[in-house]
């Protein structure tokens, strides 16, 4: 059986542990009680409280958490446990990124991997655009900055297309963020967080560090290698928020605007994400 998701993201909630239970109390006082070992991962949004017994308990448990900002511009983060027993994993990983050619060869990889990918999800709508000489390009790169100079210009190229399958209501024109201005940017951003956590949980199952990445520098806070493994699918899920948005079971009217702190998903949309993103999307976040 596959292992839940628990979402917490209502203001003055408080996360406790109890016994192995993990114990959600709202502010109304309700009560949510799930077991420990049934879980994957808590998704917390917003400002909760979490007693460090149950930090502690999630991460020797392998549950990891990402903890999502609630109005604010500031990025999610992501705790994940340390296995032991893996220390030469993490060694070859150290050692690859401080030789430059294994460093630029494995960012290399994720970059063709992406770029392939994006040509592969805008033919499957019927758009055929020029994406080949990025690879090309990719592939011939020098160095690290270089590399992430023709990714950037791929991508350029890749949503000006994408763009002109989004239906005009959600009023998409790019990709933007930190904050994001318009629902469709929201929907991808927090898309983006949970692929990358899954990422960021499996890479750290594997015995790697997932603050080490090679095509992304390492960052306080940032998951760098979890984003370099996360390239490859961010077509796909491009492909699944479109889908969302064709879908009519969300409406960019769900979608509050703020001058200073962009587009935000409401609450009741979170909820009916939530459900499309666990009950299928998210197949590559299953272990």
């Amino acid at each position: 059986m596959d292992k839940a998701t628990l979402i917490a993201d209502e203001t003055g909630a408080r996360l406790s542990l109890n016994q192995g239970v993990v114990v959600l109390e709202q502010p109304d006082g309700r009560k949510h009680r799930v077991g420990m070992e049934g879980l994957k991962q808590i998704v917390v949004k917003g400002d909760l409280h979490l007693s460090s017994k149950l930090i502690m308990g999630c991460l020797g448990a392998d549950v990891s958490l990402v903890l999502l900002p609630g109005r604010s511009r500031e990025p999610a983060r992501h705790l994940f446990a340390q296995h032991s027993g893996m220390q030469r994993e993490r060694l070859a990983q150290y050692a690859a990124y401080l030789d430059e050619g294994r460093r630029l060869a494995l960012a290399q990889q994720a970059v063709v991997a992406k770029i392939e990918a994006q040509s592969d999800c805008l033919r499957n709508r019927g758009l055929v655009t020029d994406l080949g000489r990025f690879v090309i390009h990719a592939r011939q790169t020098g160095d690290v900055a270089s590399l992430l100079g023709v990714e950037g210009a791929a991508s350029a190229r890749y949503f000006s297309a994408w763009s002109t399958l989004v239906p005009p209501i959600w009023g998409f024109n790019g990709r933007n963020r930190r904050p994001p201005r318009d629902p469709v940017n929201a929907l991808m951003s927090l898309s983006y967080t949970l692929v990358s956590h899954a990422m960021g949980r499996l890479a750290s199952q594997a015995g790697l560090e997932p603050a080490l990445g090679f095509l992304h520098a390492p960052d306080p806070g940032r998951p760098s290698l979890a984003l370099d493994l996360m390239e490859p699918l961010r077509p796909w899920v491009d492909e699944w928020v479109l889908s969302l948005c064709e879908g009519g079971e969300m409406a960019p009217e769900a979608f509050p605007q703020d001058a200073a702190l962009g587009c935000r998903v409401s609450k009741p949309a979170s909820g009916r994400y939530y459900q499309h993103w666990f009950g299928g999307a998210s197949t590559w976040s299953k272990p």
